[in-house]
């Protein structure tokens, strides 16, 4: 398997991952009235953030030369 393609799935499945662990959380009381798209393109981009994060990290820890 190419290197490209396990990248791409770590990225995809960590972004998901992000995403239901975040998923977890109350945000009902701190969302604004009329603030949801906000709200969404933040979690949107927090989820990105978080996915990217946990992706480098795993690819980074799995291609480690001792």
């Amino acid at each position: 398997m190419s290197y490209q393609v396990l990248k791409l799935i770590v990225y995809v499945f960590s972004v998901l991952s992000a995403m239901y662990g975040l998923s977890c959380f109350r945000y009902e009381k701190y969302i604004l009235k009329g603030k949801l798209k906000q709200f969404y393109c933040l979690y949107i981009i927090v989820s990105l953030s978080l996915g990217y994060l946990l992706a480098s990290f795993i690819l980074d820890f799995v291609t480690i030369h001792f």
